[in-house]
C-alpha cells in the first residue's frame, strides 16, 4: 500500500500567491465521501497602506455543482508566527468568518468542517473565500484541503469539484 495516500486526502486548492486587493475563492471540494474535512490557510507577509486593513476568511457551501453558495459557520484555530509551534484555542466563527489584521504576518488558520453539519441543508461542496480591504498592498497566502475519507483506499476518490464558475 502506498503510505502517501492511505490516510488523508490532501488537496492543494490555492498555490502560494499574492492576493492583495482582490476577492479570491479556492476551488470547491466535494464532501460526498468525507468523514471530516479541514482547510489550512497559510499566510505569509502582509503589508498594508493603513493599520485598519484586514483579510476576512470565510467558508462557502453549495448543494450542487453550479449551485448557489452560502456562507457557513466553522471552527478554527489560529497559529502563532511561523516556527513558534503554538496554536490558539478552538473558536467558532459564524458566517461572517474570521478576520486577520494587517499585523497577522506568518500565521496559519486551521479550519474544520464537519460534513454531517452540512447535511441539514444538503450541502455537499465547500470552498474558502479570502476577501481583503482595498488598501492591502501584499497578502501572500495558499490554501490546502485535508479530507478524511469515509472509506480509506489506496487511491483516493477525487474530492475536487467546480461547484461555481
Amino acid at each position: 500500500m502506498n503510505p502517501f495516500v492511505q490516510y488523508d486526502n490532501i488537496v492543494p486548492l490555492l498555490s502560494p500567491q499574492d492576493i492583495a486587493s482582490t476577492i479570491t475563492t479556492t476551488g470547491y471540494v466535494d464532501l460526498r465521501n468525507a468523514q471530516k474535512a479541514a482547510f489550512l490557510v497559510l499566510v505569509g507577509a502582509i503589508t498594508s497602506a493603513t493599520a485598519t486593513d484586514s483579510e476576512v476568511v470565510t467558508v462557502q457551501a453549495a448543494t450542487a455543482e453550479g449551485g448557489v453558495e452560502a456562507a457557513i459557520a466553522f471552527r478554527y484555530r489560529l497559529s502563532g508566527v511561523a516556527g513558534a509551534n503554538t496554536w490558539g484555542a478552538i473558536t467558532t466563527a459564524d458566517t461572517t468568518g474570521v478576520t486577520l489584521a494587517s499585523t497577522d504576518d506568518d500565521v496559519n488558520v486551521w479550519i474544520e468542517i464537519d460534513p454531517d453539519d452540512l447535511a441539514a441543508n444538503d450541502y455537499r461542496y465547500v470552498r474558502v473565500v479570502l476577501t481583503d480591504t482595498p488598501d492591502m498592498t501584499n497578502f501572500l497566502t495558499s490554501v490546502i484541503a485535508f479530507i478524511q475519507p469515509r472509506y480509506k483506499q489506496a487511491t483516493h476518490i477525487s474530492a475536487t469539484a467546480s461547484a461555481s464558475a
